[in-house]
């Protein structure tokens, strides 16, 4: 009878619990309305739909087009606020294809300049459009939301219903970890000897000339991030910043059994791989294209959803490469290649990317590197031949190559032999294969998918009003105090006094002897 009693009580107390949860009105922030960064988001937004929770998302109206007539069925059930783009949907592709065809013509200031005007451009379009938009702003605020989860790369309307309505957040990275935003955040400890800075392309166990650069750029960022003029104009005039210490949780998209090992807070949480799942059924002219390739299999090939225009030059070394295959190739490109193919390469404007990830029949994977590609190769445990072309891409690619699941090669310096030996090798090395079907089991040894993990942590902020449990202390130091800089100051003061009143007191009883004894001297003399 009592264990009949206890268990009822746990029953309803489960039932409770989830009725103070369900039908919550969660905000979703994404960072656009496309792209890698939204499908991590719309996977989240599944996940919170399937637990009958309101889901509403707020992104630009170029995207409304696309959203509308989109073939996931998901986003039927999302309620959608659009404000006013500053930009066209066509400017959005030309900015990224821009930051891609730089990548893959090896200008590198090129594309880091690219990324400069992509980051300004979302800021820019934020201020004017969403935080300056009264009937944006009265829509958010009738809409008695309970929660806000936002892209850190994305516009931050969500501090602004944070400070002037209350509303909390939980802050959401779709990019592995990186180290001065963590900082800067959530006061994460940070320790350039072996946590390499973003884009550095360096692996965590570092040369000593390797260690001294990814020193001097962390010391250059931390100066940067702090003696900058503000960029931000159209965020700072609302009185937010562009870092923001007040979410309730971080969920990034990492997981370390590809990230490198580092220190997090509590209130810091990896969710890593919120786009991958089984592969679905192909439809039949994939099944036929596959099969038709034999016991030699199919490479896929993918720079990417921006991988338009490609030059002359890049497609031929391309081409040039696929012609020395045994193995067919599909080559996702938006367009037509300028360069001559060879029976073996089959070009397509889409792919299916996940579910044919899945098939046996795709030997590797030569991808830039984009996040959620990657996270997908890990799942299905595909060797890679990464050629990272700007941002995240590089140190993405040089966690693949430390798993030993990948071959890494440089685009501006690269030729068509190179890159048709790097496919050969990790085909033929079943070393490659081997550790991705390794690292692939690790990472699905898991009680919980990452989507379900990212909704558990959601729920649990939800249901606690909060997780203000979880945040450090540190946040209440200003980066100068965090880093004992003003304790060192005193006592760097306080040794040079101590050194200066000793070194007076000993020049004083110095010269005092010298008194004395000249003094003594002289008596004994007369």
């Amino acid at each position: 009878m009592l264990n009949m009693l206890s268990r009822m009580t746990l029953v309803l107390l489960a039932a409770n619990l989830l009725t103070n949860v369900h039908c919550s009105n969660i905000l979703l922030v994404p960072l656009s309305g496309h792209g890698s960064h939204y499908h991590v988001m719309l996977n989240v937004a599944k996940e919170l739909l399937h637990r009958e929770h309101n889901v509403t998302m707020l992104v630009a109206d170029r995207h409304e087009h696309q959203i509308a007539t989109s073939k996931n069925p998901t986003e039927g059930a999302i309620h959608f606020i659009f404000f006013p783009s500053l930009f066209t949907l066509d400017e959005y592709i030309e900015l990224m294809t821009n930051m891609t065809a730089a990548g893959l013509s090896g200008k590198y200031v090129e594309m880091v300049m690219g990324v400069f005007t992509f980051v300004e451009s979302f800021n820019e379009e934020c201020g004017n459009s969403v935080l300056a938009n009264p009937k944006i702003l009265s829509t958010l605020r009738d809409s008695n939301f309970d929660l806000s989860i936002a892209d850190m790369s994305g516009c931050i309307i969500y501090q602004y219903l944070y400070k002037y309505m209350g509303i909390p957040y939980v802050a959401l990275s779709a990019v592995l970890t990186i180290p001065h935003l963590a900082l800067f955040v959530n006061r994460t400890p940070l320790n350039p000897t072996y946590i390499p800075e973003a884009s550095s392309g360096f692996d965590h166990a570092m040369s000593f000339p390797q260690r001294v650069k990814n020193v001097g750029i962390s010391l250059l960022v931390t100066v940067i991030f702090h003696v900058r003029p503000d960029p931000y104009r159209e965020v700072s005039q609302h009185g937010l910043t562009i870092f923001s210490e007040d979410a309730e949780l971080i969920l990034i998209n990492t997981n370390f059994v590809l990230d490198f090992p580092r220190p997090f807070l509590p209130n810091t949480k990896a969710v890593g791989g919120l786009t991958v799942g089984p592969g679905r059924p192909l439809a039949m002219e994939w099944i036929e294209f596959l099969e038709s390739a034999g016991e030699d299999g199919v490479v896929l090939f993918s720079m990417g959803s921006y991988a338009n225009g490609i030059d002359e030059d890049v497609a031929g070394l391309f081409a040039g490469a696929f012609a020395q295959l045994s193995q067919k190739v599909i080559w996702k490109l938006n367009g037509k290649p300028s360069a001559t193919l060879t029976p073996n390469v089959k070009v397509v404007d889409w792919i299916p990317q996940n579910d044919l990830l899945g098939h046996p029949q795709i030997k590797a994977f030569v991808y830039h590197c984009g996040l959620n590609g990657v996270w997908e190769a890990v799942y299905h445990g595909v060797p890679m031949v990464a050629v990272p072309l700007f941002a995240d891409q590089y140190d993405n690619a040089q966690r693949l190559v430390s798993r030993g699941m990948a071959v890494k090669v440089d685009i501006s310096t690269l030729t068509s032999d190179e890159l048709a030996q790097a496919i050969r090798t990790v085909i033929s090395d079943p070393i490659y294969k081997n550790n991705a079907t390794r690292i692939s089991a690790i990472f699905r040894d898991s009680p919980r998918t990452p989507t379900e993990l990212a909704a558990d942590w959601v729920e649990y902020v939800i249901r606690h009003g909060g997780a203000k449990h979880l945040r450090s202390a540190a946040l209440d130091l200003n980066i100068f105090q965090y880093l004992l800089l003003d304790v060192i100051a005193v006592l760097l003061l306080a040794f040079v006094t101590f050194m200066i009143i000793l070194y007076c007191t000993c020049r004083l009883c110095y010269r005092g002897c010298r008194r004395l004894c000249g003094g003594s001297s002289k008596i004994k003399t007369e």
